[in-house]
């Protein structure tokens, strides 16, 4: 079940970042994956070369893409903690798992979210945040 989770974390931050990409640059990043087949460095590669190219149209601390915690729902399992590499989520001794830097998250991932077993993270609407990434 774990490794299900990472392929849908993975395969929403693709879809995320193929929805606001010109035309194409989709049909090369998709036939860029294609030719990588399973490699997993290869495909890193491509994703790495992608986000060199994404820009935003406001400072990054104007948009307020980020994770929510319902504190009814989290279990304080800390698979979020362990799963964000940008450091969102801290602990709180008074109220359990934070978002401590919200800044941080990564545009329109929402990988955390497919991660937490007990579904207390939640995201804004992402199709509202679509216009504020462009490509280069």
């Amino acid at each position: 079940m774990p490794k299900e989770n990472n392929k849908k974390a993975m395969r929403k931050m693709g879809q995320a970042m193929m929805a606001t990409m010109p035309l194409q640059m989709k049909f090369q990043v998709m036939f860029r994956m294609l030719l990588a087949g399973n490699d997993e460095e290869k495909r890193k590669k491509i994703m790495g070369e992608v986000k060199q190219r994404r820009r935003f149209t406001h400072p990054r601390d104007q948009i307020e893409w980020y994770p929510t915690i319902d504190h009814l729902k989290c279990q304080g399992c800390r698979v979020c903690l362990e799963f964000c590499p940008k450091g969102v989520f801290a602990e709180d001794a008074d109220k359990g798992v934070i978002v401590s830097r919200p800044y941080e998250c990564v545009m329109l991932c929402s990988g955390c979210e497919i991660k937490c077993p007990h579904e207390a993270i939640s995201f804004p609407n992402r199709k509202q945040f679509y216009r504020y990434v462009y490509y280069i």
